[in-house]
Order: C-alpha cells, then structure tokens, then sequence
C-alpha cells in the first residue's frame, strides 16, 4: 500500500512539472527545458542522498547496478524527458500525457518477446483501450486556440498554439517508448536494496547531466547557455523542482512495488494533468470532448491491463 500511495503522489508531481513546462516551452525550446530540468536535478539528488545518508553507502551497490542506473538515466533523462517535452510543445501537456500509457503495451510485449510471459483476454482488451485513447484526440481539423506566428506566442499569456499532431505524437510515443524501458531497468538495479532508492536516482541523474554537458561541445550546443532567458529559466526551475521530487517519489515506488503497480499508478497523472492544464494552461492548450474522451479510456486501458495480468 505504501508504494502505491508513493506512485499516486509521484503522478501528481510529474503533472505539475509537465503544466509548468508547456508554460515554457511555448517561449523557449525545448532543449532549454530539458538541460535545465535535468541539470538541477542533480544537486538536488545530491542533497536528498547526503540529506538521507545513502550517499554513504555507494559501496552496496555493485558494478552492474551502476552501469544499470546509468543506462536508465540517459534513456529517461536525456532521450525521454527531451521527447516528452517536444510532445508537450507540439500538442500540449493534455494530449501528451496519455499517449505515455504506450509504455505499458511496450512493456508487456518486451516480457512476451523476450521472457516468455503471456497475454490474457483482459490485459489484450487493456491494451487495445490504450492504443484508442490517443487516437480519439486526434482532430480531424487543426485546432488552435489564438493565433500563433512561427509556432510561438505572439503576445502574453492570452494566447495558445496550434496543434502540429504528426509531431507531437511521434515524439509523445518516443517518450513512450524512453519512459518503458527504464523502470525495468531500475527494478534490477535496486532489487533488494529498497534503502538505496535515492541514491539510484542520484547516479542515473549524473549520468544524464554528465552526458548533456559534455554535448556542450558540439557546435550546434555552444551557444545553449547564453541563449537562456532570466523568465524561461525559472519557469523551468519550477518543472525541474517538481519532476525531481516525482522522480525521488517514483524511485522509491518502485523499490516497495513491482514495475506493473507502480506503471499503472503513474498512469493517473493524465486525469491530473488534463485538469490543471484546464486550471492554469488552459490558453496554451486544446482540450475539446475528445481529448477528455482520449484521456479516459486510455487511463481505463492500463488500470484494466495491470488488473488482469495472471
């Protein structure tokens, strides 16, 4: 019970993170949120693992845990987070969301491909109810809420965007597919440590800040920090404080439950986020009856896929 209750607060998180990024993105790209993000993430990790005592105690975990919680951090941090938050500018954080439920089916076909574990009716029907959802947002005319000039916002806060679906759910099942693969990697990396759940999150998000700094270098990189503007970065800080105090949550999720309950739970941060983009974003997004529609089933899909796995 605790680790959903974890995995229910980690969802909420992650919600607010994604509201605070599409506030963002629509004035900065998208690679400013991610470097940012992930950036403070680390001495933030740094401090919660000092903070906790687990920084004292890198010697429990072996060499392949490490190499584990690497991996997962570039796969989540680097390549997900970046993906998610392209879905987010493209479509919005309401539309985005749900299409993260992909990691489920993703997920289930890795162990049907590879451990040899079965499908029954009922997680088919799951999934079958996942892959609607995203496809009922689709509008079958481009929708937009002000008008936009160049994909940004022409004046203040009044002004929302137009959607550019190809895009956004290409990048949204990117993100997907990011998203999937690390919780299984981090369940082996912390398999009968569950004490050492922050400091797990502290190693895979060095991996992924070292990874985003050294690619400062490349050419098309040198000029990422002077481009950074006072009013984005903070808007930014504020998504980066919120997804690290999910990602802390959800790192501790997974070391009280298994992969499958701490998956689904976190699926609930689509209703949280349709809500607060309504709340706060919503002249920065297009939420019509067929994205809550989208929304509903494909939430209705992953709990009723979790629920009947054997």
């Amino acid at each position: 019970m605790l680790g959903a209750a974890v995995a229910i607060v980690s969802a909420l998180a992650f919600s607010l993170s994604d509201v605070a990024v599409r506030r963002g993105v629509s004035r900065a790209p998208v690679s400013h949120a991610a470097f940012v993000t992930v950036m403070l993430g680390v001495p933030l990790f740094a401090l919660a693992a000092l903070a906790s005592g687990q920084l004292f105690r890198v010697r429990e975990l072996a060499a392949g845990s490490y190499g584990l919680l690497c991996a997962a951090g570039v796969v989540h941090y680097v390549a997900g987070r970046y993906f998610n938050y392209a879905a987010i500018g493209a479509i919005g954080a309401a539309r985005a969301s749900p299409v993260q439920a992909l990691s489920l089916p993703y997920s289930v076909l890795i162990a049907l491909l590879f451990l040899d574990e079965g499908v029954t009716l009922g997680m088919a029907a799951g999934i079958v109810l996942i892959l609607i959802g995203p496809v009922l947002m689709i509008e079958r005319r481009v929708t937009t809420a002000a008008p936009v000039a160049a994909g940004r916002v022409t004046t203040q806060e009044h002004e929302g965007f137009q959607l550019r679906q190809a895009e956004g759910y290409a990048f949204a099942t990117l993100a997907a597919l990011s998203y999937g693969s690390s919780p299984v990697l981090i369940r082996a990396a912390l398999a009968g440590k569950s004490g050492l759940s922050i400091l797990g999150g502290f190693v895979s998000y060095v991996a992924a800040g070292s990874l985003l700094v050294c690619s400062l270098a490349l050419p098309a990189r040198r000029d990422l920090l002077s481009s950074l503007r006072p009013g984005s970065v903070r808007v930014f800080f504020a998504a980066g404080f919120f997804v690290f105090l999910a990602q802390m949550l959800r790192f501790l999720a997974l070391s009280l439950a298994s992969v499958a309950v701490v998956a689904t739970l976190l699926r609930f941060g689509s209703l949280f986020t349709l809500g607060m983009s309504w709340i706060v974003n919503r002249r920065l997004e297009v939420i019509t009856g067929r994205a809550v529609m989208g929304v509903l089933i494909s939430l209705g899909g992953a709990v009723l896929l979790v629920l009947t796995q054997d």
